[in-house]
């Protein structure tokens, strides 16, 4: 017998406690709920388990960083070795200011979806939409 599908989207957006502009974020949280996603906004974190918790809890589908302090491998490495040491397979999705030379890296550790200066609500939203699908 097939799982039953959820069925609303739900994803956790938060930053870093260092990170110290979230209008982009706040921009993507915005559009991300006219579209019928819901979304679990975690101002700030201070570690990895914190937002570990706060996924595990709240359910979510995706979890969504903003980087632009340039700890974006940092932040992608911890995450999701937090998210497998405790069993958790959720998509992490990294947005700010993300240099050429590491969106390799942080692809072949597991990220997702970077988007970066230039990058629209539109596009995470779509992103969103489409990862899902295939997950």
């Amino acid at each position: 017998m097939e799982a039953a599908k959820k069925e609303k989207i739900r994803v956790l957006f938060t930053r870093n406690l260092f990170e110290g502009h979230d209008i982009g974020l706040r921009g993507i949280v915005h559009k991300c709920r006219e579209s019928g996603i819901e979304v679990v906004y975690y101002p700030r974190f201070k570690d990895f388990n914190e937002v570990v918790k706060v996924a595990e809890e709240e359910d979510v589908d995706i979890v969504g960083i903003s980087s632009s302090s340039g700890a974006h491998v940092y932040l992608a490495e911890g995450l999701i070795s937090s998210l497998r040491e405790r069993g958790m397979d959720i998509p992490l999705i990294m947005g700010g200011v993300i240099s050429d030379k590491d969106i390799l890296r942080l692809k072949e550790f597991g990220v997702k979806g970077i988007f970066g200066p230039g990058s629209t609500p539109d596009e995470v939203v779509s992103f969103i939409f489409t990862l899902l699908d295939k997950h």
